[in-house]
């Protein structure tokens, strides 16, 4: 009975009192200090800051080096050239300016007619792009100043002389009569009103001048957080996921200033011109909203997932199967009555 109560007390070392073994102690996640605690919250701090910073980033790269840049503006509206509703809207203008000018008494109603179609052929030639391009480019310096000077900014137009000229060169070689007399006007199609701008011009003018410093900002503030922040392949997940938000926002900022826009127009600008000019000015905008929501959306979606993966894994079990060889031996034995 000694042996075996020896024998007992040998293979059950570590054994409670009571019989039953005791249980391995889980590995844990040592318990942060005061410091350690700032240091978290100054992470999270700063990567909602950035993820903040993400559209106000966007749009102020947009009004200072797209909307800004002769050039760039040039590129980004000339594209317009080929929308049919800018097309009709072109033609359209152009032969109300025109008709303006002459009075052919009961030939009006076909002269008219002459001068549209005329103008709607041109509108699909090459030599419209350029001509577009060039009113384009002439427009840019009104364009700034409509969106940033309340008082002297007139409204945003496109001078259509260039193409008046055109249209009257087409008819006069297609032998239509009295087209070498029709005066060539300062015709302009307009696409937004000065008064119509209001707090737009405001929120312009405070972008432009930010620059892409916002967009900066964003990037270091989230690369501090980063650095900062405990478990940092999470930290980098939810800031992707912070910077997918930061796209929708975006995307519904640029909405509803499209939204905005549409209902200040007065009634006789064209309407589906206005709506194709504007697309083309947030154009790049949208796609950058899209990219943020999809690349931000995807990679935080894949960091979260891996983290909790290899957090599964890395948590051992206390007991069960996977418990150490030692750890069983020992509730077993205890377990085990005793043989006399």
């Amino acid at each position: 009975m000694g042996d075996v109560r020896g024998g007992a007390g040998e293979g059950g070392a570590g054994a409670s009192p009571g019989g039953s073994a005791r249980r391995p102690a889980r590995p844990g996640r040592p318990r942060r200090g005061p410091l350690g605690l700032l240091r978290t919250v100054l992470a999270a701090v700063l990567v909602v800051v950035a993820c903040v910073c993400v559209p106000a980033g966007a749009l102020s790269v947009w009004a200072k080096y797209e909307i800004g840049d002769t050039g760039s503006f040039v590129s980004t509206v000339s594209p317009l050239a080929a929308d049919r509703d800018v097309r009709e809207a072109v033609a359209t203008a152009v032969t109300n300016g025109v008709m303006d000018q002459v009075d052919l008494g009961p030939l009006n109603d076909q002269a008219r007619d002459f001068v549209h179609d005329a103008a709607v052929s041109f509108t699909g030639s090459e030599a419209f792009r350029d001509a577009w391009d060039a009113a384009t480019h002439g427009a840019h310096a009104a364009v700034l100043k409509a969106l940033n000077d309340e008082e002297t900014g007139g409204d945003i137009t496109v001078d259509l002389g260039p193409v008046t000229e055109q249209v009257k060169q087409k008819l006069v070689d297609n032998h239509v009569p009295y087209a070498d007399r029709i005066p060539v006007a300062h015709t302009e199609i307009t696409f937004v009103e000065s008064r119509e701008l209001g707090t737009a011009r405001e929120v312009f003018h405070a972008f432009q001048t930010a620059g892409p410093w916002p967009a900066v900002a964003a990037l270091v503030l989230a690369a501090a957080g980063l650095l900062l922040a405990h478990r940092r392949l999470r930290a980098l997940g939810l800031t992707a996921i912070g910077f997918a938000l930061g796209g929708v926002v975006l995307r519904v900022v640029v909405m509803a200033g499209r939204s905005e826009t549409m209902d200040r127009l007065p009634s006789d600008i064209a309407r589906p011109a206005a709506g194709a000019g504007y697309d083309a000015l947030t154009h790049s905008l949208t796609t950058g909203a899209w990219w943020l929501i999809g690349a931000g959306g995807v990679v935080g979606a894949g960091l979260l997932a891996l983290t909790a993966l290899r957090g599964r894994r890395t948590s051992g079990p206390a007991h069960g199967e996977d418990a150490p060889a030692g750890a069983r031996g020992q509730r077993w034995r205890a377990r085990k009555p005793l043989s006399r």
